[in-house]
């Protein structure tokens, strides 16, 4: 899964920020930052060291630095601290170029995680548990004001948090591929199969779909005989924020001035595919009046030439 985004972990301390950001991060195989080891390995100081040092005054002002550092990047997995929303420039500048998540854990199992860890600053000294509850009150609205997703972990087992945090962010970050066969098509594996091969058409979708989801894509495959079918459907691509097309436009492709109209309106990256090659064939083939309209052709390449189109729209959208 490509993400162009940044993802972004918030929550109370203990809450397993650190935790669930390393585990996103290794399945989206992208850079993980950690706000406190960051402001830790810049400043040289513990977090409790820069509280008791330097007041927790200073320690936000550097939170609001890496702030604006991680506005400047995308594609990152980050686990922030627990008070980063109490600024809201902070959440301003995260939400620009990131998807919140807000891990909410109650004060009971933020206590069980916590409860002994005598490193968090603004829980030393009292009761941990008042203290607990009392931050917990006060920032949860706030929490929720700027959650994109909202993911409770109490109760959960590790495993089935990642995967509910890797679904919610496949709901987001997944591409939309349309995949269009025209005329005839829905005859491969009957006609001419010296030509077009022995495999019919549900084969050919079943690993489209395969490999489609395989590079990470959402996909949707369409088949009409129909010039007007297959121009509304590329027009509900638009509608759709499909984010590719791939398109065999059959015997159109030689004279369907609509259907290159079509992907011309939409403006949605679009690969035209043929399963032979067009061009050592009867003359008339020779000539696409679609593919102007189009970022490249393949052909010949049978079904395989599909796999090789999503492949060119997956480089085309990173």
């Amino acid at each position: 899964m490509n993400i162009d985004k940044n993802i972004v972990f918030i929550g109370f301390m203990g809450c397993g920020k650190t935790t669930f950001g390393k585990k996103i991060s290794k399945r989206l195989r992208c850079e993980f930052i950690d706000t406190d080891k960051f402001i830790e390995n810049n400043t040289k100081m513990s977090i409790p060291q820069i509280f008791s040092l330097k007041g927790e005054d200073y320690f936000r002002k550097i939170e609001s630095e890496v702030c604006s550092y991680i506005a400047s990047k995308s594609g990152c997995v980050v686990a922030t601290g627990g008070g980063i929303i109490k600024n809201t420039e902070n959440m301003r500048l995260l939400k620009k170029n990131s998807v919140i998540i807000y891990l909410k854990a109650t004060s009971e199992s933020i206590y069980r995680n916590i409860g002994n860890d005598n490193s968090r600053p603004l829980l030393n000294g009292g009761d941990k548990m008042e203290k607990i509850i009392k931050l917990l009150e006060e920032r949860i609205p706030t929490y929720e004001k700027y959650a994109d997703i909202t993911i409770p972990v109490t109760g959960a087992t590790v495993s089935n948090i990642t995967d509910g945090i890797m679904e919610k962010i496949g709901e987001i970050f997944v591409k939309k591929i349309c995949v269009i066969h025209g005329p005839n098509l829905n005859f491969t594996g009957i006609r001419e199969k010296g030509v077009y091969g022995e495999k019919n058409i549900d084969d050919i979708n079943n690993y489209i779909s395969k490999e489609a989801q395989n590079m990470g894509f959402d996909i949707d495959i369409f088949q009409s005989n129909f010039e007007g079918a297959i121009i509304d459907k590329i027009q509900k691509c638009y509608y759709d924020n499909v984010d590719g097309i791939v398109i065999n436009p059959g015997a159109y492709t030689h004279y369907s001035y609509a259907i290159r109209d079509a992907i011309t309106s939409v403006q949605i990256p679009t690969v035209e595919v043929h399963i032979s090659n067009i061009h050592t064939r009867d003359e008339f083939r020779h000539k696409s009046v679609t593919v102007p309209a189009c970022v490249g052709q393949i052909c010949g390449f049978g079904e395989y030439g599909y796999i090789l189109a999503i492949q060119a729209l997956n480089m085309r959208l990173k």
